[in-house]
């Protein structure tokens, strides 16, 4: 029995619940239906999710191995190509990474198909979109698989990478766009009323006043005339009959707090992406040591809990069940640190202090050769124990005495 087909379907019919997340759209207003391509012409979700998926898909993958107790990289690995090069052969890792890390975002599932040798080893991995998945979930047996467009068989868990941030019963995803879509809604009608404002010539209604009785069908007439010919032209030059005066309302766009609403919503969609809203470009209240907290938040706050979730998900799938708990995936977030270069400086000079790590292993991880003596592990005098104080002292006194002989 092929230990990776760990499911089977049974002849009995049982009540089994199908589940497609990604086809209901909510719909607000007479503009659109609101749904994860239209959150993506807003500005700040746009920013937001290219922020966070271009951080994790930059970042290089390695293969650890337990040995001893402790993990260590393992480069031999044939899965560090698949990983880092090329998942399949239409993707980068860039690529297969930032569409995972999208999905998750807008639809709050991201799918990857593992392809698997006889052997039950991975050979790559297919990019699946989050749309062309159903989820099929029976609650009382706790049964689970998939099926996918193009894909003529169930998939069973253990063949598919299933990232989900956001869930109500670790089955299912729910996007950042459902949770925020009040505020996207908002923010959307926002944009519209001011594109609106802009578009009819930066002014809001007025009142056109005619000194006689007219009928309905005047009325008509008049207005569809005047906004024939002077709506949305802002440089126009109005004629009016004398027997008419046209007094303008006179509200503008700061007292409509267009702008301040805009802004408003910048800091409520980025706090539903967790990211601060000085990396989505409102910098109204930043500084330096603003922007560099803020460097330090997302890494830690905002894209330290995707990491995790891909070096789970990917550490509990592609290894065969012999090799759980022996082989691990990990994302080296140092690299978002590189553009730093003090606080990289910083972080090597502590581990070197402290014994941590050699000069060449410094060197190997900032990819420069290795220099003669480098291996040699060094540590504060502080930070020595007093046997190894005396006994360094004891090394010293005999040198003495032999150079004194």
């Amino acid at each position: 029995m092929n230990i990776f087909n760990i499911f089977r379907r049974k002849d009995n019919k049982r009540n089994t619940e199908e589940r497609s997340y990604y086809t209901d759209a909510l719909t607000f207003n007479a503009y659109s239906s609101y749904n994860s391509s239209y959150a993506m012409r807003l500005s700040a979700v746009y920013r937001a999710v290219q922020l966070i998926s271009d951080s994790i898909a930059m970042l290089p993958v390695s293969i650890s191995v337990l040995q001893n107790g402790y993990k260590t990289v393992d480069t031999t690995n044939k899965l560090n190509y698949i990983l880092n090069c090329c998942p399949n052969a239409l993707m980068t890792r860039y690529t297969f990474v930032k569409n995972l890390i999208t999905d998750v975002l807008l639809q709050g599932n991201g799918f990857a198909y593992i392809k698997r040798d006889e052997k039950g080893n991975c050979i790559g991995l297919d990019y699946i979109k989050a749309t062309d998945v159903t989820i099929h979930y029976n609650e009382l047996s706790k049964e689970l698989f998939y099926t996918a467009t193009g894909y003529r068989n169930k998939i069973e868990p253990c063949n598919i990478i299933h990232l989900l941030r956001y869930s109500n019963n670790a089955v299912e995803g729910i996007s950042v766009i459902k949770n925020a879509i009040s505020t996207l809604q908002l923010s959307t009608d926002i944009d519209n009323q001011a594109a609106n404002f802009f578009k009819s010539g930066c002014s809001l209604n007025g009142i056109l006043k005619v000194n006689s009785t007219l009928t309905e069908q005047q009325r008509q007439q008049i207005k569809s005339s005047w906004n024939t010919t002077y709506n949305g032209n802002g440089g126009g030059l109005a004629v009016i009959q004398g027997n008419m005066d046209y007094q303008q309302i006179s509200v503008n766009a700061a007292d409509a707090q267009l702008l301040e609403s805009r802004n408003y919503q910048i800091s409520d969609i980025a706090r539903f992406f967790g990211i601060s809203p000085i990396l989505l470009g409102d910098l109204s209240k930043s500084s330096y040591s603003t922007l560099e907290q803020t460097q330090l938040q997302f890494l830690s706050q905002t894209l330290q809990p995707y990491i995790t979730m891909l070096e789970l998900e990917f550490t509990r799938k592609i290894f065969r069940p012999s090799q759980s708990g022996k082989f691990f995936v990990d994302w080296d977030e140092k690299a978002l640190l590189r553009t730093d270069k003090t606080t990289v400086a910083n972080y090597y000079v502590t581990l070197l202090q402290n014994g941590l790590l050699t000069a060449n292993e410094i060197r190997k991880e900032l990819g420069y050769p290795e220099i003669e003596g480098g291996d040699t592990t060094v540590m504060q005098a502080q930070y020595l124990s007093q046997q190894a104080i005396n006994n360094e002292q004891i090394e010293k006194n005999i040198i003495q005495d032999e150079k004194t002989e």
